[in-house]
């Protein structure tokens, strides 16, 4: 990938924002030449995964401390679609303070073009009782500290 297609930071609604890129696979389109639906949500991962381990959470040491993410919800709304090759930026936030539940929202972008928007939800939960739990402090105070809780 071109060295300008980095991950990094930019400010954006009162906050900052961290984005990552992705360069559309030809196994990411469909047969009328566009991103397929469903290929956007590994794109949201990719983006949610490496915002956590930007910020020093790390989903493995996460999961070693007992401590799971599952995702129970998922919101997309398609406007424009992506092409192959196109080099979309992905911008992630936290959309309010986690509590039991931490609460990404991002643009896919294609150069000044918003193409998708999405929501992913995902929950604490304790590995050892497979019950809710409460958001680590640390974690909390590390999207806070990065302008990430808009």
């Amino acid at each position: 990938m071109d060295k300008n297609y980095t991950s990094g930071w930019k400010k954006n609604d009162g906050g900052k924002v961290f984005f990552i890129h992705h360069r559309v696979r030809y196994a990411d389109t469909d047969k009328m030449d566009m991103v397929y639906h469903g290929s956007y949500i590994p794109m949201l991962e990719a983006a949610r995964v490496d915002t956590l381990r930007e910020v020093g959470w790390v989903y493995d040491e996460m999961e070693k401390a007992g401590i799971l993410l599952p995702v129970v919800d998922l919101q997309v709304k398609y406007f424009i679609p992506a092409r192959y090759d196109q080099i979309l930026r992905i911008e992630t936030r936290v959309i309010e303070r986690p509590t039991s539940r931490l609460k990404f929202s991002f643009d896919i972008c294609h150069e000044n073009d918003v193409l998708v928007k999405a929501q992913v939800c995902l929950a604490f939960v304790d590995a050892s009782t497979s019950r809710p739990t409460r958001a680590p402090e640390a974690l909390i105070e590390a999207l806070d500290s990065h302008g990430l809780i808009h």
